[in-house]
């Protein structure tokens, strides 16, 4: 039996926040994720207080309807209750009742795409003292985990000169090192960000920094071929077996 991927990160949930709009919407989305191989989605939407005030319960009762019209619509798809945390001053308060996932619990959060490091260190070792692993959503998408330099353009000019950035000493792989954890962006792999943030994905894959993958879808429009694309670029990488241990997050699990 071929076994079926599991989606870390997903805005399925239709209404919630800045993703899918429509229950149809959300069916569409889910019909894709089903033809792509993936047997599970978790439905994380933000969880950013006055913004996206996602409340565990609120999530719960949108997964479980959603969850009932999947069913009903005849697609084979298993939905679970997340929330993507914004890492910020309302971040400790709201951990204590959070969805998290894993045989440890680990917990989505997204810093700031401009937020420096002073950010990560006094609230992961809060999480990680209480038992509560930060699971770091798409971070070849945020700066502040850009290996060797804050800036894009000696970032590129790196990669035109074929000299990968000083991974051994980045933040990225001391926080792995840690106990944090990293979900990749499918669409990353596919350039659906630009290049840039393609090969800063590419870079992690190739350390080992990533403990599992995500759509991130907020929309149907072309989700299919990114999903696919994502994929492919992988295993091309990493070959199958590798790309498989991320696609089902074997590490989360363990």
């Amino acid at each position: 039996m071929t076994t079926r991927y599991t989606d870390y990160h997903s805005h399925l949930l239709p209404g919630i926040d800045d993703g899918s709009g429509t229950l149809e919407h959300s069916l569409e989305m889910a019909r894709i994720l089903v033809d792509c191989g993936f047997g599970t989605v978790h439905c994380t939407p933000h969880r950013i207080k006055g913004c996206f005030d996602n409340e565990p319960e609120k999530v719960r009762q949108g997964t479980r309807q959603l969850q009932r019209h999947v069913h009903e619509a005849g697609i084979d798809l298993k939905l679970v209750p997340g929330t993507e945390h914004y890492m910020d001053e309302f971040l400790v308060d709201q951990a204590g009742d959070a969805l998290t996932t894993g045989t440890v619990p680990h917990l989505l959060v997204e810093v700031p795409f401009a937020a420096g490091k002073e950010i990560l260190p006094p609230v992961v070792s809060w999480m990680l003292n209480r038992g509560i692993v930060p699971l770091f959503a798409h971070p070849e998408r945020c700066n502040v985990f850009e290996p060797g330099c804050r800036d894009a353009g000696l970032m590129s000019l790196l990669w035109k000169r074929q000299k990968q950035p000083d991974m051994e000493s980045s933040l990225i792989v001391s926080l792995k090192e840690s106990g944090c954890r990293f979900q990749g962006n499918l669409g990353s792999f596919a350039g659906y960000y630009g290049h840039e943030i393609k090969q800063r994905a590419l870079l992690f894959l190739r350390h080992g920094v990533y403990s599992c993958l995500g759509s991130d879808a907020h929309k149907s429009e072309r989700l299919g071929q990114i999903v696919s694309q994502g994929i492919d670029a992988i295993v091309s990488v990493v070959g199958d077996a590798a790309a498989l241990r991320l696609l089902t997050g074997e590490e989360l699990h363990r």
